[in-house]
């Protein structure tokens, strides 16, 4: 009975005890479990916090990427104006090493006309903290300069000191666009008028000076064609001709008469030019004029003054050439007169001459030997003589070398003839088939006949003296 009532007991505990051990079991089962759970979690949470980490590194790189090779400049300076951080972008601008910016005064780098106003513009902005903008002249190292715009922002860093964020853009072109678009509208407002159309000729602007010319305000032109400035002189054959030479060539220029506003047409000098592309489309037709009704008018004066001094020059040259007629024939006249003159003067010095020799001188000398006795009045003869003697001579010579050969025989005429030449005795003599002897007997003729006995008087010279 005990025993059968120990089995049972001993069944009991060992029911329990399975119990107890199959209960530990499943505790630690689940705290396995649970342990390779949360070890799961964390390898899951490792990998995320690797995959931040990844993210974080490439978004890092790529924001400094970007920082580093943004279109603009960018840098961070200090309270004190020095450059604390630098982009790449910004140290292209300067032209100079980053290592060699870091820790500088970036006042070092702005050109000294307007460091003066970025020293103000700088304190303002660190101490207002609002952000703004300001054009400079910034220096490179290179001694180069270019036209910078600075967009500035103050901020707080890390260690609370106050920086100033500054975007660099680099306008040097814009300020170079600017300049020719100022330079293009001094050049608009000349004083010939300009017309700038459309590639479909509406126009699209007009300056002062064609608004002056043509009584035609902007507003009355802007979005209509140039028909409007034809008169009706011209047929439609005219301006397509203008129009495709203006396509062909690029340009055309003439004279036209341009309406005004009020129907009055006045000439002008036209020029047409065409705008195109860079695909060699044209994109713009542009106009100049320019009045010239002060230049026709001056045109018909000097044709009128033209005309006026052609008919006074062909007057003046009928007048002139039958003055020159007259004058030809009374020059002929007078010739003849004078050549008359000569001879009779020649002809009268020779008459007077041969009657003083043949008659007055040998009466005077007969007088002479007839009161040799008489001293005093023979002496007078002499003197007489002498007078008269050199008086017939210096009379009777004539300055015409014809009338002076008249004195002379044939033969002395030729010897006279090359004296007058040059030619020596010999040569003469050569020349003429006589001797020289005969030649130097017919010079001393010569030389009597026309007065020339002294010795001092050249043959020669006196010959050449003569008039022909």
């Amino acid at each position: 009975m005990n025993e059968n009532n120990q089995k049972p007991r001993r069944s009991r505990q060992l029911t329990e005890t399975s119990f107890e051990q199959s209960a530990d079991q499943t505790s630690s089962d689940k705290i396995l479990q649970e342990l390779q759970l949360h070890q799961i979690e964390l390898e899951m949470q490792n990998e995320e916090l690797r995959q931040a980490h990844s993210a974080l590194e490439a978004s890092r790189a790529h924001y400094l990427e970007l920082y580093d090779f943004a279109p603009v400049g960018y840098l961070s300076l200090t309270a004190q104006g020095v450059i604390a951080e630098i982009n790449l972008s910004a140290v292209k601008q300067l032209k100079t090493e980053r290592k060699r910016l870091i820790n500088r005064p970036f006042a070092l780098f702005i050109a000294d006309k307007d460091k003066d106003r970025w020293y103000r513009f700088f304190r303002q902005v660190m101490q207002r903290g609002e952000k703004r903008t300001c054009e400079l002249l910034i220096r490179r190292s290179s001694d180069t300069f270019f036209h910078a715009q600075l967009d500035c922002r103050r901020s707080e860093s890390e260690n609370h000191s106050p920086l100033l964020r500054i975007t660099l853009i680099d306008i040097s072109q814009r300020k170079q666009t600017e300049e020719e678009q100022r330079i293009a509208a001094a050049a608009f407002e000349t004083q010939e008028g300009i017309i700038v159309t459309d590639a479909q000729k509406f126009i699209l602007r007009v300056n002062h000076s064609f608004s002056r010319l043509t009584g035609f305000s902007s507003k009355d032109v802007i979005g209509k064609e140039t028909d409007l400035l034809r008169p009706d002189l011209y047929d439609e054959d005219f301006y397509k001709t203008l129009w495709a030479t203006v396509a062909e060539n690029g340009y055309w220029q003439g004279e036209v008469w341009i309406k005004r506003k009020n129907g009055e047409v006045f000439p002008s000098w036209l020029t047409w030019r065409t705008v195109v592309d860079n695909g060699g489309y044209i994109t713009h037709y542009v106009a100049s004029l320019t009045d010239i009704t002060a230049q026709k008018q001056a045109e018909i004066v000097l044709l009128e003054s033209r005309q006026r001094l052609a008919n006074q020059v062909v007057s003046t040259i009928e007048e002139l050439e039958k003055t020159r007629e007259e004058t030809v024939a009374v020059n002929t006249a007078l010739n003849v007169m004078l050549k008359q003159r000569e001879s009779d003067k020649t002809e009268a010095q020779l008459l007077l001459s041969q009657e003083v020799e043949t008659t007055v001188l040998p009466i005077l000398r007969k007088l002479k030997k007839m009161c040799e006795k008489q001293s005093q009045i023979s002496h007078l003869m002499t003197i007489l003589e002498s007078n008269l003697l050199n008086l017939v001579k210096s009379y009777g010579r004539s300055a015409n070398l014809a009338v002076a050969y008249q004195k002379l025989t044939p033969v002395e005429k030729q010897v006279a003839s090359l004296v007058r030449q040059g030619l020596s005795t010999k040569m003469i003599s050569t020349a003429l088939n006589i001797s020289p002897g005969t030649v130097s007997s017919h010079r001393k003729h010569i030389r009597k006949k026309l007065c020339l006995d002294g010795k001092n008087a050249n043959l020669r010279s006196y010959l050449d003296s003569l008039t022909e």
